[in-house]
């Protein structure tokens, strides 16, 4: 299978999650193509609210060629992360056909509330959406949490096989 993986990563706790589920689809023979979005402008976060309109993302992905894609960023302010949202609401349009899962990192709360609000926008682009992933973290995930969150994303990409 053929597999995008688009991600925002802020202090790197998303990349290197998004690097284990890539490591494990791979080593199950599947080929990915794992693209962190980068910006050009100021991207800002606060507990209470996200500022999204000082930047734009210098290196949107196109997903047609993909039979799967996943979609990943840190929790901001309770809230997905405003460059993956950015990039889900504008340039993500045509995934009909195709299955999607999101997953996020965070360090306290609003996981939950982050995977819906990415989840609506593939689903407004027409992807089925497969249930996605938080991982907490302090300072740095835990080992034991990571491993099971990437086996449990891994099984769903692959119907259970892997």
């Amino acid at each position: 299978m053929n597999i995008g993986m688009v991600i925002h990563t802020g202090g790197g706790h998303t990349l290197k999650f998004a690097q284990a589920i890539r490591d494990k689809l791979v080593a199950s023979g599947h080929e990915v193509d794992l693209t962190g979005l980068r910006t050009v402008g100021t991207v800002t976060t606060g507990m209470l609210s996200i500022s999204r309109v000082n930047f734009t993302i210098k290196n949107p992905p196109e997903l047609d060629d993909f039979d799967f894609v996943l979609a990943g960023g840190p929790v901001w302010g309770f809230k997905a992360s405003p460059v993956i949202m950015r990039y889900l609401v504008e340039d993500v349009q045509k995934l009909k056909g195709k299955r999607a899962l999101s997953f996020v990192t965070m360090l306290g709360l609003g996981g939950g509330r982050a995977l819906r609000m990415m989840n609506e926008e593939l689903e407004a682009a027409g992807a089925e959406v497969l249930e996605g992933e938080a991982l907490p973290y302090f300072i740095k995930p835990n080992a034991v949490k990571l491993a099971a969150a990437v086996e449990r994303i891994c099984e769903r990409v692959c119907g259970g096989h892997i």
